[in-house]
C-alpha cells in the first residue's frame, strides 16, 4: 500500500492545471450504456475511481478503447446479468449505472455501493423514484433489485425526495432512454449534473432545464453515440485555490472554472485572501498572511460545495480568530479535524455537522495520518505542506481516487513530497 511522505516549509510557486472532473466523468461513463453505439468521452482524468467505473462495464462486456485521455465505450454487446458485484461495492459512483441499467433493460440488480466513510448515505431517494414511477423495488442485506412490472402507470412528473445530485443522474439517464416525455421536480444542479444534461442531449434526448430545479425531457428508445468533453473539475481547482493560501506562494491555477466557484472565491476574497481572477478559466493565488476567521455553511450548488468544506478546515487553521464549519450533507464530513488536532489545531467539535476551528496555529507534522475519504485525504497534504517536520499519510489510493497525478502537480510547484 502506497503512502505519502511530506516535509513542510517549501512554499508553492508556478503553475498548476485542473483536470477532468472526478464527479462527471463517472456519470458520463454510466450513461453510455443507454445506447449500443460507440461513445466517445474526451478530457478524462486518470484516477482510480475511473479505472474502477471502466472495470465495471466490462465486467458485463463493454468494449472500451483508452488513448491518454480519450476512453472510446461500445456497449453493443453487454449483458447486465453478468454485472461484477464486488467491484460495484468499492465504488459509491456506482449506483448511477442503475438508471440507464433499468432504461435498456427494464430491470436490474445491484450490491449496495462502496466509497468513501463519511457516514450514512441511503439509497432511498433513489429507490422512491422508481417505486413513484411503478417499479418493484426488492431489497435485502446484501444487494437490491428494480424491476419494471407488465404493465408499467403512465407518470408525467417525479419529484424527488431532496436535491440529491446522484439520484438526479439516476433519474435523467432512466428517463433519457424512454419514448416519452416526463418532467422532474426538486433536481440538483450541480456543473458535472449540467454535463450529463449535454451529453445525454448530444445522444438524442431533448432537455429543457427550468427555473425552481425542474428538468422536461422528451426522451428516445433508441438513443445514438455521442462524443462528449469531461468538464475541469471545480473542486480540484477550487482545492488548489486553499492550498496557494495556506502553504504560501505564488501560483496559477489553469483550466479552473471560475463561473463555478464565485461564491467560493468571493468569500475568501472577503476575509483577505489574496486571489486575482485573470481570466475565466484561470486565477492567482498568492502568499495572503491576513486571512480573517470565516463562517462556512456547506450547500448545493451554487453554495460551497461540502467537498470544499475539509481543505477550508484547514485553512482555518491559518486564519486570525475563530472560524466556523458547518456541514450538514454528511455525519462522518468532520472526520479530519480530528486528525488536524494531532498536528496541534486548535479545533473543537460541536457535534456531527459543526465545529469551531481558532488561529492562526503552526502546525507540526505527524506520521501515520489516517483518512477516511477523498476530500479529507487532500486536506491533509495541505496542512503537511504547511506544517513543520514531517508528515506521513498512509494509503494514497484513497487521494488517487480522486486527484490525478497529485505529487507530481505539487512537486512542480516546489513541494517536498514523495510516493513511499
Amino acid at each position: 500500500m502506497e503512502s505519502f511522505l511530506i516535509k513542510g516549509g517549501n512554499n508553492l510557486k508556478g503553475d498548476v492545471y485542473v483536470s477532468g472532473s472526478k464527479n462527471a466523468v463517472l456519470k458520463l461513463i454510466a450513461a453510455t450504456l443507454l445506447t449500443d453505439k460507440e461513445c466517445i468521452l474526451t478530457n478524462v482524468p486518470k484516477l482510480k475511481d475511473v479505472e474502477i467505473m471502466l472495470d465495471i462495464l466490462r465486467s458485463m462486456g463493454s468494449e472500451i478503447g483508452i488513448n491518454k485521455q480519450v476512453v472510446k465505450i461500445n456497449n453493443k454487446n453487454i449483458n447486465s446479468n453478468l454485472l461484477n458485484y464486488e467491484l460495484v461495492s468499492k465504488l459509491r459512483a456506482s449506483i448511477v449505472v442503475m438508471g440507464p441499467l433499468l432504461a435498456r433493460f427494464g430491470e436490474v440488480s445491484l450490491s449496495y455501493p462502496g466509497g468513501d466513510r463519511i457516514g450514512d448515505r441511503p439509497l432511498d431517494f433513489h429507490f422512491n423514484i422508481f417505486r413513484d414511477l411503478g417499479f418493484v423495488v426488492e431489497q435485502d442485506n446484501k444487494k437490491f433489485k428494480i424491476k419494471k412490472p407488465k404493465k408499467l402507470p403512465r407518470v408525467d412528473k417525479v419529484t424527488l425526495d431532496g436535491f440529491s445530485v446522484t439520484a438526479t443522474e439516476t433519474a435523467l439517464m432512466w428517463a433519457a432512454g424512454q419514448n416519452r416525455r416526463i418532467e422532474l421536480s426538486m433536481v440538483a444542479e450541480e456543473p458535472h449534473v449540467q454535463n450529463l444534461v449535454q451529453m445525454l442531449r448530444g445522444m438524442g434526448a431533448r432537455i429543457e432545464v427550468k427555473p425552481g430545479h425542474r428538468i422536461i425531457i422528451q426522451g428516445r428508445s433508441k438513443l445514438k453515440g455521442t462524443k462528449q468533453k469531461v468538464i475541469y473539475d471545480y473542486i480540484e481547482g477550487g482545492t488548489w485555490i486553499v492550498a496557494g493560501l495556506v502553504v504560501g506562494g505564488d501560483i496559477t491555477i489553469h483550466n479552473l472554472p471560475v463561473e463555478d466557484l464565485e461564491l467560493f472565491i468571493h468569500r475568501l476574497q472577503r476575509v483577505g485572501a489574496d486571489i486575482s481572477i485573470l481570466n475565466k478559466n484561470k486565477v492567482r493565488v498568492k502568499t495572503s498572511p491576513s486571512i480573517k476567521a470565516f463562517k462556512i455553511d456547506a450547500r448545493l450548488h451554487p453554495g460551497i460545495a461540502s467537498d470544499l468544506q475539509s481543505p477550508l478546515g484547514v485553512l482555518a487553521t491559518h486564519c486570525h480568530g475563530t472560524s466556523e464549519i458547518f456541514d450538514t450533507l454528511y455525519s462522518g464530513r468532520l472526520n479530519y479535524l480530528k486528525e488536524l488536532k494531532r498536528m496541534g489545531a486548535n479545533v473543537k467539535i460541536l457535534d456531527v455537522h459543526r465545529a469551531h476551528i481558532s488561529g492562526p496555529t503552526k502546525l507540526k507534522g505527524i506520521r501515520f495520518l489516517k483518512k477516511d475519504d477523498i476530500r479529507g485525504g487532500m486536506s491533509l497534504i495541505i496542512a503537511g505542506l504547511s506544517a513543520s517536520g514531517e508528515t506521513f499519510i498512509k494509503n494514497a489510493y484513497q487521494i488517487d481516487r480522486g486527484y490525478e497525478k497529485v505529487e507530481e502537480k505539487l512537486k512542480a510547484l516546489g513541494a517536498n513530497i514523495k510516493r513511499v
